[in-house]
């Protein structure tokens, strides 16, 4: 790739090439193959004509390109007076330019003869203004146009990068809140166990081990394989159902996960990590938490349902986790999710739909 391809003003410039193309060779030639076929019934462009038109087209590349830029430089920055002094002295300058454009041409040996007359004739003819004051306009309000084009096109692409920069810094900061928020969590999950002196402290330890090396490092990326993802949530119910006794019933079911389907990591925990903590909690003897996750096509599916003492109020016990997460949902999916939570006397529902690519 060269360098001009890699320089993101690289498409600005093809769009003011492209401009300048149609605007001095397409649209003069096009007049001339009109003129022809309907005054003269002839479909052709005469050689004259065609010489004419790529020569005068490229002179009057290199002073409109000028009128171009006074136009940014002056007009678009709100210094009025600036501008319309320089075009003052602009159009002096032109009228010299083309006066004497006109006198070389038709007293040059080394172009073609039709040039030469025709150059001749426009030099005789415009002893005191050398370009059409109507053209002039016309051609002004186009490179205007052209102007305030590219600048709309740069402020909006420079909103949409510094948008992109402020929800990327927003999402960073709700992922470092997220990290410490889990790692209390596992901390917890083995003090539990440890207290109790319990066998399965040593392999939820390596377990977790393995857990934070996710958050730590394969969570940090932007998006990570949604069958990935789902295996470290197989893990976290996995240590959960260690650290519960059997009356207590979990279960954890996923359909339609594979590997071509990419998502944001950590989107899905905090919902589990929720049922967890406040629907097997010590005072619910006999608790439950259901987790289902679904994929069909396009739309990921989370259900989570869990058992809670009848005094817990779940919503009104939100922590970071949740808050962290909503936020999380309304940058990344707007209106692309739907997220439900009924939280009844005795039993906690939520049900995340989402719309993944």
């Amino acid at each position: 790739m060269y360098w001009w391809q890699s320089n993101p003003q690289w498409k600005y410039v093809k769009i003011e090439i492209a401009f300048f193309v149609v605007f001095f060779y397409f649209f003069p030639a096009f007049s001339v193959f009109e003129y022809n076929f309907i005054e003269l019934h002839k479909a052709i462009i005469p050689e004259k004509d065609l010489v004419s038109t790529l020569f005068y087209g490229t002179s009057d590349i290199l002073t409109s390109f000028v009128f171009y830029k006074l136009i940014q430089g002056f007009l678009f920055t709100r210094r009025f007076a600036s501008f319309i002094a320089v075009i003052i002295i602009y159009l002096l300058l032109f009228h010299f330019y083309k006066r004497g454009l006109y006198y070389s041409v038709g007293h040059s040996s080394l172009l073609p003869e039709s040039l030469s007359k025709e150059s001749l004739k426009w030099y005789n003819a415009n002893s005191r203004i050398n370009f059409s004051i109507v053209y002039m306009c016309m051609e002004f309000l186009c490179l205007a146009a052209l102007a305030y084009f590219i600048r709309s096109s740069k402020q909006e692409e420079q909103m949409h990068l510094l948008k992109e920069q402020q929800l990327s810094s927003e999402l960073n900061y709700l992922k470092a809140q997220l990290h410490p928020h889990f790692f209390f969590n596992t901390i917890n999950n083995i003090y539990s166990l440890a207290l109790k002196q319990s066998a399965d402290t040593a392999p939820m330890v390596a377990k977790l081990g393995d857990m934070m090396r996710y958050v730590l490092y394969e969570a940090d990326q932007k998006k990570v394989s949604l069958a990935r993802e789902i295996e470290f949530l197989a893990n976290y119910v996995s240590v959960e159902k260690i650290r519960h006794p059997d009356n207590q019933t979990i279960q954890f079911d996923v359909q339609g996960i594979t590997n071509d389907v990419y998502m944001e990591p950590l989107l899905l925990l905090p919902f589990i990590e929720n049922a967890f903590k406040h629907g097997l909690q010590e005072e619910t003897a006999a608790g439950f938490v259901t987790i289902i996750i679904c994929r069909a096509e396009q739309e990921l599916t989370l259900q989570v349902s869990n058992s809670k003492p009848p005094k817990t109020e779940v919503a009104a016990a939100k922590g970071i986790g949740l808050q962290n997460v909503i936020k999380r949902l309304d940058i990344l999916y707007p209106g692309n999710y739907q997220l439900e939570i009924n939280d009844e006397a005795t039993i906690h529902h939520a049900l995340l739909t989402l719309q993944i690519a």
